[in-house]
């Protein structure tokens, strides 16, 4: 079997990937949508938001214990806000439609660590008091100052407030999808990662449209870890836990 892969189109999702076949023939798709993909079986094995596996269990599994972390800032997971991150209870945001994972991290921050309740969640659209952007738009749009005065790295006050890294993707696969497909797989992630991280020439060569010099992609890609070590692992265990437990707020509010 040859597996159907997913392919975020993020920057921080590149190391995966060769300018290959593989790449080209790829399913692009943005965190929240690839959900979708995947469960409809469209694709076989792709870097999921870690809420997929979250919601549902019986249907992925993580593989190779690889995929997006960051022990400290990420720089492309931001609240910009025109208020003061505490003072946000009652407060409109807006979210970027793209995002599964970031926009529950965001609702555990505020909810268990500002003691920020009943704000209101919509898309960017409409009129907000904040704004959550992931990805390269984040990492590219210029913040306006004084629109926004306050900008808040998710996976930065992650760190400071548990000490942890913060886990935004994973790469799963279906469960029904055989072993030696997702080793097939893992091979090839495997064998990029270690070339495109020791000389990230290639990413900045296949990416023009960002913008950045080689030295920037460069410092960006570095700051993720693409290898889970234990204090990774623990610090998914410890976002699946107050996930759960904001579920049960939600419930009961």
């Amino acid at each position: 079997m040859t597996p159907r892969l997913g392919r975020i189109p993020y920057l921080n999702t590149e190391p995966f990937f060769a300018d290959d076949e593989v790449r080209a023939g790829s399913v692009v798709e943005v965190p929240s949508r690839m959900i979708d993909l995947a469960r409809l079986g469209a694709v076989d094995i792709a870097p999921l938001p870690v809420v997929a596996a979250f919601d549902h269990p019986d249907l992925f599994r993580t593989v190779g214990g690889l995929g997006i972390a960051a022990s400290g800032a990420a720089r492309s997971v931001l609240l910009r806000s025109r208020l003061p991150i505490d003072h946000l209870s009652g407060a409109s945001i807006g979210v970027i439609d793209e995002t599964a994972t970031s926009v529950r991290l965001l609702k555990v921050l505020l909810q268990f660590h500002f003691d920020v309740s009943h704000a209101t969640f919509v898309s960017l659209d409409q009129p907000t008091d904040a704004a959550l952007l992931i990805g390269d738009k984040a990492l590219l749009r210029r913040r306006n100052l004084q629109a926004h005065p306050y900008e808040l790295d998710l996976a930065a006050e992650w760190h400071a407030w548990t000490g942890l890294p913060f886990v935004f993707a994973s790469w799963m696969a279906r469960r029904d999808v055989p072993s030696d497909a997702c080793d097939t797989a893992l091979d090839y992630f495997n064998a990029n990662l270690d070339s495109n991280l020791s000389d990230p020439t290639a990413i900045h060569r296949r990416r023009p449209d960002l913008g950045l010099s080689a030295e920037a992609v460069a410092t960006y890609l570095r700051t993720f870890l693409y290898r889970f070590d234990d204090a990774a692992w623990a610090g998914l265990e410890r976002f699946q836990d107050l996930d759960a437990r904001l579920t049960a707020v939600e419930r009961v509010a």
